[in-house]
């Protein structure tokens, strides 16, 4: 299991932050393919409860536990990650294989859109390793 650190400072506030999901499944000639999720989503909506979209309700579980990101928009200032896993309750089932999670945000407002950044996660799913040892008593 790998933790995420993060610190940054926004400069301007983000208004309507829209955070495309994209998964990538690298395949056997070491090529990430998508894979199945591609999605675009509001992120004010999934926070004020208007849009219930799964894969925006989860980022939000994972915001709201390991971020300052515990509020509606918009969002300003210093944002910190401290101590973050991914919560493999929260996903539903992936086959076996080395996968890639791609996160862009852009920030709508009401004249254009401007793009904030990308966050990439590389992610191995696997069975669980059982140890062979006997504990001892």
């Amino acid at each position: 299991m790998a933790v995420v650190n993060m610190d940054c400072f926004m400069i301007m506030p983000l208004q309507n932050p829209v955070i495309r999901t994209q998964v990538f499944m690298k395949d056997y000639s070491n090529q990430y393919k998508p894979f199945l999720v591609d999605v675009s989503i509001k992120m004010c909506e999934v926070i004020e409860k208007r849009n219930f979209i799964p894969y925006g309700v989860i980022i939000w579980k994972l915001f709201k536990r390991f971020t300052n990101v515990n509020h509606s928009c918009p969002f300003s200032g210093p944002l910190t990650a401290r101590n973050g896993y991914l919560d493999t309750s929260l996903l539903p089932p992936f086959p076996q294989g080395f996968y890639q999670v791609s996160l862009i945000v852009v920030d709508f407002n009401s004249t254009n859109k401007d793009y904030v950044g990308t966050m990439k996660f590389y992610l191995q799913v696997m069975d669980q390793i059982k140890s062979k040892k006997i504990p001892r008593a």
